[in-house]
Order: structure tokens, then sequence, then C-alpha cells
């Protein structure tokens, strides 16, 4: 199984604070640093996490969601059917 690790953060002088990284221990890994041009304080915001059920009763998920798509829509969603 393959995990992956995403996650933003600043640095501060010289120490990144990371994530748990158990998941990975024994194991080869890749790590690249991107700078953004973002402001420190914008990604502040990427790091505020939604609550669970925010959304709770706002929807239903329909009994049939986890259904096959009928064959022409699935065809469509593979790119081998006509644009509607």
């Amino acid at each position: 199984m393959a995990h992956a690790l995403k996650f933003h953060t600043v640095v501060s002088g010289n120490t990144v604070a990371l994530p748990d990284l158990g998941a990975f221990e024994g194991k080869r890994v890749e790590i690249t640093v991107v700078e953004d041009d973002l402001p420190a304080d914008a990604n502040a915001t990427l790091l505020t996490q939604r609550p669970l059920g925010l959304l709770r009763g706002q929807f239903i998920v329909p009994d049939d969601f986890d259904d096959p798509l009928p064959a022409d829509l699935q065809a469509l969603f593979e790119g081998d059917g006509d644009e509607l």
C-alpha cells in the first residue's frame, strides 16, 4: 500500500513543523521543497481544517450512489463517448 503526505508549513528560523511521520519510518521517501510567493499568513489558512459534519443535514446521499453508471455515461467519463 502506498502512503502519501502533503502539508503546507512556514519555515521559522531553521525549523519546520512536521506532521507525524510514523507511517514512513524505515522507508525510502522523497522530499520536495517548493517556495511560493504567498505571504506567511496565507499558509495559515491552508492549515485550517473544516470540522467533521460541517454539512450534516444539508443534503442526502441517494441509496443508489454506489451503483454502476449507465454504459453511455461511463463512456463519457472514460473519453470514449460522444460529448453531450
